[in-house]
């Protein structure tokens, strides 16, 4: 199989300055398999007690990753890629949703996922 390293990058932008982010943030869904093997997060702002989920159709695979430093981002890796966390694989056409936890209102959370990729089989 020829694997390829991508690099997903999100922003999640709260527009609401009156409502805290809350959680469904973003969904998205995916055309090929992925296998997730890092992630970097951080706020615009600090965040005391903000957190990342990241869920495929609705179940939590990522969880907990703490996006509450502006200035030292959040990470979650698997060996090689800097952690000791075990790969996630994502299926083809899996609805994905990234979910902020205990966001302040108005904050923005910028990031990466990184992944690796197959050849598509049809």
């Amino acid at each position: 199989m020829k694997e390829r390293l991508v690099v997903i990058p999100f922003n999640l932008v709260d527009p609401d300055e009156t409502a805290a982010v809350g959680a469904a943030f973003l969904y998205f869904t995916t055309p090929i398999n992925l296998t997730i093997v890092a992630l970097s997060i951080a706020p615009a702002e600090d965040d005391a007690a903000a957190t990342l989920d990241i869920n495929d159709d609705g179940t939590g695979v990522i969880t907990a990753v703490s996006c509450a430093d502006a200035d030292v981002p959040g990470t979650w890796g698997t060996p090689g890629y800097g952690g000791t966390n075990t790969p996630v694989k994502i299926a083809a056409g899996s609805k994905v949703s990234l979910d902020i936890n205990n966001g302040a209102a108005g904050n923005n959370f910028y990031g990466q996922i990184w992944a690796l990729t197959g050849e598509v089989s049809s």
